[in-house]
């Protein structure tokens, strides 16, 4: 009798929760450890690595500021007669919030990012990811907060699990990037708008207000960790007209907490640089088949401004759409968002909140076509901010249909869901069982060979590269973004123009990729010698060379054979 109870407490007694508590966290715990451990081979972006070395400027006092510099940049400096910094050189390009929170994480481990030789991963890269990995836990007990007052907790409970096997929602973990923290901003943001809403309808006037202040300082947290979302505040002021009854009150509030929240650092900026919006903006301006990296690389401030909109929006558009289930991780439940669009669900909160969730998504959408979007794990990709909300309302009519059937049985319900958490989770089981990733971010970085670097050079001294945000991070020195033309790049140097002249140029496989027409061509055409490694050293402005691994396919330039007087 003892053993027939205690199996009847499992089953459905108070044991039931703790034991389904314990698997839950049981597998959760493995899922970080498998990506952690087994999965993260360092950081493997432009924008996560140019994000940790400002972070890593703060904790060394230095303030915001960068070692990555641009050309544009000391353009932008030169044409509004800002004077420009020989030593700390001010960051123009990133919003100050994620950098500020990864410094947390840098923090303890301040006097231990430097990697030695043998490393493969250097301290600094695991402590992102691990605040990667919280930063992800966070915002999906954000969004299961966000399920339970829209819907209910077991419908809250199984779109948390269907975000947590979303291999896309890791990858972002581990890369270094802002968009979870934007997962968690967002989420906070819908809690508040709809505490609005039910303030609304209890009659307290004061109470919708303090809630829209709280949306308008979400949204401006979210701007200030990443631009182009600011794309999606006409979509929130859309909510702010349709769903309470004072509009202009509903409208203006929010919107001036926005504005206030967002006006220091845009003053900031017009002090620093001269421009409120520091120099990506450019990259939103340059026409059609203007790149970003050129952009950031050419030294003209006007480059083709407004030549070609049309063609790149359409391009842009086209390319989001051609792509738009990677962006949302292949997870079906989000698709199936789309068609929840046709349903009208009971909750007039959660009938609304969908419809201004397309109105910011379709924002975001046109951001990130004027800003560029690379890849499916890169800093401008928004989409994935977006993935949460879909889950959920796609989730919704999905079990809204289901129940449509009338099957009583459980086990066949059961089934149903373990089918959808497999179907969904497809991407994240292939990654585990047939990943088989390298131990680097090869190509283009070798952590180890990029950090030898500090050793080879002073604080003092200006390096130049085609990844010079993996210098800043790595070796921890001011490196230049190889500019458009050898020219700029000798004037820079003679002129002393960051301090001192240009040491070393450090190229990699981001120019020696480059096929030979591009490299006659394309943006690199004026660096095609020096990249094969035919140029006339008696003619060039660094005389020495060395080629670095993997395989030779890095290459140092420097003033002198530095490798050489390190290693006597």
């Amino acid at each position: 009798m003892a053993i027939q109870d205690a199996l009847r407490d499992i089953d459905s007694g108070s044991s039931s929760r703790f034991l389904k508590i314990g698997m839950i966290t049981t597998l959760l715990i493995g899922l970080c450890l498998i990506y952690f451990l087994v999965q993260f081979k360092g950081l493997g972006t432009e924008a996560g690595m140019d994000h940790a070395q400002i972070a890593r400027s703060l904790v060394s006092g230095e303030g915001f500021s960068t070692r990555y510099i641009r050309p544009l940049a000391i353009s932008q400096l030169s044409d509004v007669g800002k004077k420009i910094p020989s030593g700390k050189f001010p960051e123009m390009n990133n919003g100050p919030l994620f950098p500020l929170v990864e410094s947390l994480a840098l923090l303890p481990i301040k006097n231990k990012l430097d990697m030695s030789p043998t490393d493969i991963l250097g301290m600094g890269d695991r402590a992102i990811a691990i605040e990667g990995i919280l930063l992800m836990l966070i915002g999906v007990y954000v969004w299961y907060v966000v399920a339970s007052r829209l819907f209910d907790r077991s419908l809250a409970l199984l779109a948390s699990g269907l975000l947590l096997v979303t291999d896309l929602m890791w990858q972002y973990a581990l890369a270094g990037l802002p968009q979870h923290l934007l997962i968690i901003l967002f989420g906070l943001l819908t809690i508040f708008a709809i505490k609005a809403r039910e303030s609304e309808s209890n009659g307290t006037l004061v109470h919708t207000l303090l809630w829209l202040v709280a949306c308008g300082v979400s949204l401006g947290l979210m701007t200030l960790t990443h631009g182009v979302t600011a794309f999606i505040v006409p979509g929130f002021l859309i909510f702010c007209l349709l769903g309470f009854h004072d509009r202009i009150l509903s409208l203006l509030v929010p919107l001036f907490a926005f504005l206030l929240t967002v006006l220091p650092w845009l003053v900031h900026n017009f002090f620093v640089c001269g421009n409120p919006l520091g120099i990506s903006i450019y990259t939103a301006l340059a026409g059609a088949g203007i790149t970003p990296e050129a952009v950031m690389r050419g030294t003209n401030t006007g480059l083709a401004i407004g030549m070609g909109m049309a063609t790149k929006f359409r391009a842009g558009t086209i390319e989001q759409g051609a792509h738009l289930w990677e962006y949302l991780g292949l997870n079906i439940t989000a698709i199936a968002f789309l068609v929840s669009l046709l349903h009208p669900f009971r909750n007039p909160t959660a009938g609304l909140w969908r419809w201004i969730v397309v109105a910011m998504w379709a924002g975001a959408t046109i951001g990130m076509t004027f800003f560029g979007v690379k890849e499916t794990v890169s800093g401008n990709q928004l989409h994935i901010i977006f993935l949460p909300a879909f889950i959920i309302f796609g989730l919704a009519f999905i079990l809204v249909l289901w129940n449509r059937l009338e099957i009583t049985l459980n086990p066949l319900r059961i089934i149903f869901l373990c089918f959808l958490f497999l179907v969904s989770g497809t991407p994240m089981i292939m990654t585990i069982l047939f990943g088989q990733p390298a131990r680097i971010q090869w190509p283009p970085y070798v952590p180890p060979f990029i950090a030898v670097m500090e050793k080879w050079f002073q604080p003092e001294e200006v390096l130049c590269s085609d990844m010079p945000w993996a210098v800043a991070w790595y070796a921890n020195r001011k490196c230049l973004l190889i500019p458009e033309s050898v020219h700029a790049f000798d004037e820079i140097s003679d002129y002393n123009t960051l301090g001192s002249p240009i040491v070393g140029l450090y190229l990699t496989p981001v120019s020696g990729n480059q096929d030979f027409l591009s490299l006659m061509k394309g943006p690199f055409k004026d660096w095609g010698p020096v990249i094969m490694r035919t140029v006339n050293l008696s003619d060039f402005l660094l005389k020495s060379f060395t080629p670095l691994p993997v395989d030779g396919e890095c290459i140092l330039y420097a003033d002198t054979e530095r490798w050489s007087r390190k290693t006597k």
